[in-house]
């Protein structure tokens, strides 16, 4: 804890540890280990505020109940404002209010307590910020650049296509199939065999028609 030397305005001087300190409506309230327990063996603590650039005891009702209300949250896990507080200030004769706490709570408030820091973060965030330097391949290389002479392809280097074309062809072994005879009849010509009854028939009118002349004039 935080130890603190109070000067106060009788010109006496006391050094009291800090359990705890926080800000509620832009007023600082301070909460010192009063060193001593109550009446049943439990821890007092002494309630503060800042005001005027010294230490003076809280006096109003009101106020009192706020302060209270912001050690309960704290006492439960709730976040609050934290400040921080000079290793020495004046303070009034009394300049604190006591209150009795459980050792469980007295505990959570020196625990969770932490004061923030004097530093500027948004200042050593800007400071952190990576420079980025363009990097040149004398850098990489660290010298001169390499002069490298394009190579000609060589016969080795001709495409897979051509490769593939100039390899000879396997032969492919020829397969004879032996295709069965058909034997078709002809039909028979009808055409001759009409051309000749045609004849017969006309042979055998005109046979007729010279008996039957014959006849006819004897």
């Amino acid at each position: 804890m935080t130890r603190v030397k109070l000067n106060l305005v009788s010109g006496s001087v006391q050094e009291r540890e800090v359990v705890t300190a926080f800000t509620f409506n832009n007023v600082k309230y301070i909460i010192f280990d009063g060193e001593s327990n109550g009446s049943m063996g439990l821890p007092i603590i002494l309630v503060s505020k800042e005001s005027m650039g010294k230490v003076v005891g809280i006096t109003d009702a009101e106020e009192w109940k706020n302060t209270k209300e912001c050690l309960k949250k704290i006492i439960s896990g709730e976040t609050v404002e934290y400040a921080s507080v000079a290793s020495e200030l004046k303070a009034d004769d009394i300049y604190y209010r006591q209150l009795t706490l459980p050792i469980a709570s007295f505990d959570i408030l020196k625990s969770s307590y932490a004061a923030p820091s004097d530093d500027d973060s948004s200042a050593s965030v800007a400071d952190q910020t990576p420079v980025f330097e363009p990097i040149t391949p004398e850098d990489i290389t660290g010298g001169s650049v390499p002069n490298i002479e394009p190579v000609a392809p060589s016969e080795f280097s001709a495409p897979a296509e051509a490769a593939v074309s100039a390899a000879p062809l396997p032969t492919i072994p020829e397969v004879s199939v032996d295709t069965p005879s058909v034997s078709v009849e002809k039909e028979p010509e009808t055409t001759s065999e009409y051309e000749e009854l045609k004849k017969e028939f006309l042979l055998g009118a005109e046979e007729l028609f010279n008996s039957i002349y014959e006849k006819l004039n004897h």
